[in-house]
């Protein structure tokens, strides 16, 4: 018996140096040989075995699982820990790392804008696997866009109580504006009343469902233009809840009405 036991001969073992490197010895007549090249490929640091030529860019699994200690945080707080090759190409992680991005302060030129400013999100969340869980509850969530604002209106938490994930038309409907300014949504000057040819400031126009822009008229106050806007508004998110099957959704839009 040797100091490594009873191991069967053709038995491989991989070791670590201490740097990082990895090298094998076989057990060979009862005595454990370095083995200097692996015959078809390597030993990466990871411990796993790269065929040459292969094109071999699974993710960091390793002989004894995941090592999601090993990848870079996101943003500096987000931990990828979903082992699965390409992962990070998927509208789930590039869904995940938006969010990341626009809360905490994280990316100053988002956060200037008004709708993500303060917005914070959910310690849950900072793990890859429990968020991906979560978005894959939702049906035809590949073709669905994350969405804060509907269940609670003017929301700044990401978090699996206040989101909700919706058709990208929806989405459309309940979205602030993103650029800073001081006019609601629906609403802008009226380039006649720049140029001095019109008495009033302000106009609403809206983009129905599947059609052109149209205008709603020219008002001298802010707050009328707004509410003849929202008034339009209402009647498309009543077609949007005629045609919705999420029922959470739908009935997230009929209290969204009320």
């Amino acid at each position: 018996m040797t100091r490594y036991g009873t191991v069967p001969d053709g038995t491989e073992k991989v070791y670590d140096n201490g740097t990082g490197r990895k090298y094998r010895r076989k057990k060979i007549n009862g005595k454990w040989v370095y083995q200097k090249n692996h015959p078809d490929g390597y030993i990466d640091k990871w411990g796993n075995h790269r065929k040459v030529g292969s094109g071999d860019k699974s993710p960091v699994i390793g002989k004894y699982g995941p090592r999601p200690e090993l990848r870079k945080l996101v943003y500096g707080v987000g931990v990828n820990d979903v082992m699965i090759p390409e992962f990070s190409q998927t509208r789930t992680y590039r869904t995940w790392g938006g969010m990341i991005r626009r809360t905490g302060k994280r990316d100053p030129n988002i956060h200037n804008f008004d709708c993500y400013k303060d917005c914070t999100l959910d310690p849950r969340w900072y793990k890859l696997s429990v968020f991906k869980e979560w978005i894959e509850q939702w049906d035809d969530y590949e073709n669905k866009e994350i969405d804060k604002d509907i269940l609670i209106p003017d929301n700044k938490h990401y978090g699996p109580d206040t989101c909700l994930m919706v058709r990208p038309v929806i989405n459309l409907w309940f979205k602030p504006n993103a650029a800073k300014g001081e006019l609601p949504l629906g609403v802008s000057w009226n380039p006649a009343w720049r140029r001095g040819k019109s008495p009033n400031p302000y106009r609403a126009q809206i983009t129905p469902i599947g059609g052109k822009r149209t205008g709603l008229g020219y008002y001298s106050t802010v707050e009328k233009a707004s509410t003849v806007f929202e008034s339009a508004r209402k009647e498309q998110i009543e077609i949007l809840i005629e045609s919705e099957t999420d029922l959470k959704v739908k009935n997230a839009l009929i209290n969204n009405l009320t």
